[in-house]
């Protein structure tokens, strides 16, 4: 896969509180744009149930297969040991830049992956995966959601991403 970190558009305090409430009157107030390209582990929670993700840039030019297609397309892959060791030790030893709870009762968690040598070791270590194919072959996203399939099947169904959690800052 290739797989970039990306600098980011992330909700501020007021922001989340917007995620938390689903209020739609989003301003300049409630984001901010992360200065360093990282990727970001993604924790979802449901009724005490924990689902990993990566998150990372995805070439404008390719297609994906996807399990959920929306504003960031979720694609499955095989398990790999060495991304699995890197979520744990990262968010065992650093705090959420983001952590919110929606209307759903599903928490969001976003680690940003702050160190470069990290960043480069994930690029490596996904640079020789391929992703498995679903039932649906769609156009890219800019950013792509890779959750593995043992921790796909965790849940039954998969929760709705906050439009306003995570996205591409766009350079102008």
């Amino acid at each position: 896969m290739q797989l970039k970190p990306f600098k980011a558009v992330l909700p501020t305090t007021t922001g989340q509180t917007k995620i938390q409430t689903a209020a739609t009157n989003w301003d300049s107030q409630d984001t901010m744009t992360t200065t360093e390209a990282s990727y970001y582990w993604y924790e979802l929670t449901l009724n005490g149930v924990h689902q990993w993700r990566l998150i990372g840039s995805w070439p404008v030019d390719q297609t994906v297969t996807t399990m959920v297609p929306g504003m960031i397309n979720t694609v499955l892959y095989p398990q790999q040991p060495v991304i699995e060791m890197l979520i744990d030790d990262w968010v065992g030893h650093f705090a959420p830049v983001v952590e919110v709870t929606d209307t759903a009762h599903v928490t969001h968690r976003l680690w940003q992956i702050t160190e470069s040598e990290v960043n480069t070791d994930i690029t490596t270590a996904m640079a020789p995966v391929t992703p498995q194919k679903t039932w649906l072959t769609t156009v890219s996203t800019p950013l792509v959601m890779l959750v593995s399939t043992s921790e796909w099947q965790k849940l039954a169904t998969a929760p709705v991403i906050p439009e306003q959690l995570i996205a591409l800052a766009t350079t102008s």
